[in-house]
């Protein structure tokens, strides 16, 4: 399964997500390839720290840019049982691209307004991704609120605006605005792993990904 984490806007969390599902999918003993298609390198910072502290058995990760991703990439894939791909926070090549050989394209929405005026970009977006590949699956989901954010007025319009996206789902299940996320992800972990214990970090990461899974299980 190969899983793409994007979108066109900067700040909404995308490497955060794609590290967390990757380990997500690591301890339930997959064998995990993280694609840093970014070229700011957020993501190969963050192996580089796990790989000096920590166990990277089974999970490894690689830079691939631009139009040579989607003919490196299936090679690579061979060799593992999920890829994980990080890209920029903005239409590039390097998402076209990618587009062209997920399975799944995950894309993360602040509650905020900036982020929802790129909603018409990302649902044309999705739309020419599946004529090029009618199997690519969109799930989107609210990452990066607060619990006062969530419950406002302004809430019911994100919501309503993700829904409104036919040629994607949205998830239920959100992820916090919480310091545990960046403590983990400088140390080259994710919240699954990290001390001190965020008990709702956690469980926000384990409700995200598993309703993806059973999502995804469902399409199948």
């Amino acid at each position: 399964m190969i899983y793409l984490v994007g979108s066109y806007k900067g700040g909404s969390g995308k490497t955060t997500t794609a590290t967390n599902l990757a380990v997500f999918l690591w301890r339930q003993g997959r064998r995990v390839l993280l694609i840093d298609g970014d070229e700011q390198q957020t993501l190969s910072y963050w192996y580089q720290s796990r790989a000096e502290g920590g166990d990277v058995t089974g999970l490894d990760q690689r830079q691939l840019l631009g139009a040579g991703l989607r003919t490196n990439l299936p090679a690579l894939a061979a060799q593992y049982d999920e890829v994980v791909i990080d890209v920029a926070g903005r239409d590039s090549t390097t998402q076209r691209a990618a587009l062209t050989i997920a399975d799944v394209y995950l894309v993360p929405f602040v509650p905020r307004p900036p982020d929802l005026w790129t909603f018409d970009l990302v649902r044309e977006l999705i739309a020419k991704a599946q004529q090029v590949n009618p199997a690519l699956r969109a799930y989107l989901f609210v990452t990066r609120a607060d619990s006062q954010s969530l419950k406002s007025e302004g809430s019911g319009l994100v919501l309503d605006t993700l829904d409104a996206i036919g040629n994607a789902r949205r998830l239920a299940a959100s992820l916090g605005n919480r310091v545990a996320f960046a403590n983990a992800f400088n140390g080259g972990l994710s919240v699954l792993e990290s001390k001190p214990v965020d008990s709702k970090a956690r469980a926000e990461v384990v409700a995200l990904f598993t309703e993806l899974q059973t999502a995804l299980h469902e399409k199948a």
